[in-house]
């Protein structure tokens, strides 16, 4: 049995990822086993404060053991879930783990500047452990579904992904909510965009990335009307429209996480976190400048905050 810690308690995913590991006050078509969150650091939140009260005691109820600083978790996990809301507080903690060989999964957004994020992937390489970062969205069973399906469909010859994007001043852009339509999109298209641009309004992001071997793939972040998730996807044989349902996200994205604990292995790729990265921060100053065309190579180039 994986021992977990967990750091940050200021996301529902505290308390919703805990219960399923942990088997409490879910249905059992839930439960995610083979691991326990057995301590877990509720920490402070410039973002949510008041959900840090708020789920704290309903971690405890979990079986959970509390402590005060993320240090009183070594030696007594076997990894650790970073949880933050902020993804700019993802780097510090990470590094305290990475650095006693702990294996982590970090939480979107995975970093909100170009060098927390590759600083990040080059400790998890330094020390030899285990990082990796995911929506939940990618394991979404509508999803799941649609990339076993497209063996018969031919290839892939581009995608539109659309979900909610509401901003908020801790994570920039699409950083903070559009970065699960973004994952969505890269879900089906992989690896391999050039360059983006992005045109926004109060109500609307509108991303287009153009891919290395021509595709071309769109994000709309919608801040009102209809805000769900969904993909149309073209392809030789087919142009397939799927709502892409958040049932059961959390289990199927908790199971991935025991998974890879269990196997020291990650399930999305570095290099492919780094380009959602840099997918998301190309968008935000193509936006900032009016909607021109950003290349992603440009991105490390950027100030870091």
């Amino acid at each position: 049995m994986i021992r977990l810690g967990i750091v940050d308690f200021d996301t529902s995913h505290a308390i919703e990822f805990t219960r399923r590991i942990n088997h409490h006050g879910v249905s059992s078509d839930q439960w995610v086993d083979g691991a326990r969150v057995v301590a877990g650091c509720p920490g402070m939140s410039n973002m949510s404060p008041d959900r840090v009260a708020q789920y704290t005691p309903l971690v405890a109820e979990c079986g959970v053991e509390l402590v005060t600083s993320p240090k009183q978790l070594l030696g007594h996990v076997d990894a650790i879930l970073i949880l933050s809301l902020c993804g700019a507080a993802h780097l510090n903690h990470a590094r305290l783990f990475l650095e006693h060989q702990i294996p982590c999964f970090i939480d979107k957004p995975f970093a909100t500047t170009w060098h927390d994020a590759a600083t990040m992937m080059q400790l998890s390489a330094d020390h030899q452990t285990l990082l990796w970062h995911a929506s939940a969205l990618r394991y979404s069973d509508d999803l799941t579904a649609l990339r076993a399906r497209t063996p018969q469909l031919g290839d892939c010859l581009g995608c539109v992904s659309f979900g909610p994007a509401w901003h908020a001043s801790g994570n920039p852009g699409l950083l903070h909510y559009g970065i699960h339509a973004t994952e969505l999109l890269y879900a089906l298209l992989g690896p391999g965009c050039q360059q983006v641009t992005m045109t926004s309004t109060e109500n609307v992001d509108v991303v287009t990335g153009i891919w290395n071997d021509g595709r071309i793939g769109t994000l709309r972040g919608l801040r009102h009307g209809c805000t769900v998730y969904g993909v149309t996807l073209f392809t030789e044989r087919a142009t397939v429209p799927q709502w892409i349902s958040t049932r059961n996200a959390y289990r199927n994205l908790c199971r991935q996480i025991v998974g890879s604990f269990q196997h020291r292995q990650a399930p999305v790729p570095p290099q492919e976190t780094l380009e959602v990265i840099r997918f998301l921060l190309a968008a935000h100053e193509s936006s900032r400048c009016g909607g021109v065309p950003v290349d992603l190579a440009s991105v490390p180039q950027f100030p870091s905050s």
